[in-house]
């Protein structure tokens, strides 16, 4: 499915207006937010590959309107086609307002991969959630190499992002979700090494999500190597409210 229509300017004011603007009161409601770490996105002047753990369908709602405006501006969600991308309805709805793209979760698509090296091209960075679906029981499973040879063919920087609570939010097992404080915390922007392959870069990808669940674990006083533990919610903050 062609989706480059969501991308133009009238399906972005849209998605700016209704999309964002519905996410941040669905969040305020039932995902209260604190996001650490924030300090590690600025600077960032080109695209980038953000990648973060998967166990909730809250987690792109909290994703979104926790990213800068810079990003969140020109970013591409990396969707399920066999859930979101079902039926035309559902494809267009999901493209209008969160700008996805569909990707085969059962195998590894290169017209799938060729688009997102396109779009990264492009200037619009991308959400890829490397596990490939949601987790069962919250916990981080095994990442696939997808986001890493994505970012490692493209030239950008992966931004490593932990969701700690949206599981208790909205869990796979349940429909309706029930209000549970949620933190985001991110990593420092990682980039790949001379002659490292994706699936080295992918496994240090995963360990830097890993080492921010420990972190969260550890509770909110604990912050990551040079992050200054700022906590702040970015819809309280001029950036973010712009849309």
């Amino acid at each position: 499915m062609n989706t480059d229509w969501a991308r133009r300017a009238p399906s972005r004011a849209v998605r700016r207006v209704v999309g964002v603007t519905g996410m941040r009161m669905i969040r305020a409601r039932y995902a209260p937010t604190t996001v650490i770490g924030a300090e590690h996105t600025k600077g960032l002047s080109g695209p980038v590959v953000v990648v973060a753990n998967h166990s909730s369908h809250a987690d792109t709602m909290v994703l979104l309107t926790s990213l800068p405006r810079r990003i969140r501006r020109r970013v591409v969600v990396a969707a399920a086609a066999d859930h979101f991308f079902s039926t035309p309805t559902s494809a267009a709805a999901t493209a209008l307002l969160i700008g996805a793209i569909p990707v085969d979760r059962a195998k590894v698509s290169r017209a799938t991969l060729e688009e997102c090296h396109r779009l990264l091209g492009e200037g619009w960075s991308l959400i890829i959630y490397p596990e490939g679906g949601r987790s069962d029981d919250g916990a981080i499973t095994a990442f696939k190499p997808g986001a890493a040879w994505i970012a490692r063919r493209a030239g950008v920087g992966v931004l490593p992002i932990h969701l700690d609570g949206t599981y208790d939010v909205l869990p796979k097992q349940r429909r309706r979700p029930r209000r549970h404080p949620v933190t985001v915390r991110i990593g420092e922007i990682l980039t790949v090494r001379e002659d490292e392959d994706a699936r080295a870069f992918s496994q240090r990808i995963e360990l830097a999500v890993r080492e921010l669940a420990i972190q969260s674990e550890a509770g909110p006083s604990s912050t990551a190597p040079g992050s200054t533990g700022q906590r702040t919610d970015p819809t309280e903050s001029g950036e973010a409210a712009a849309g």
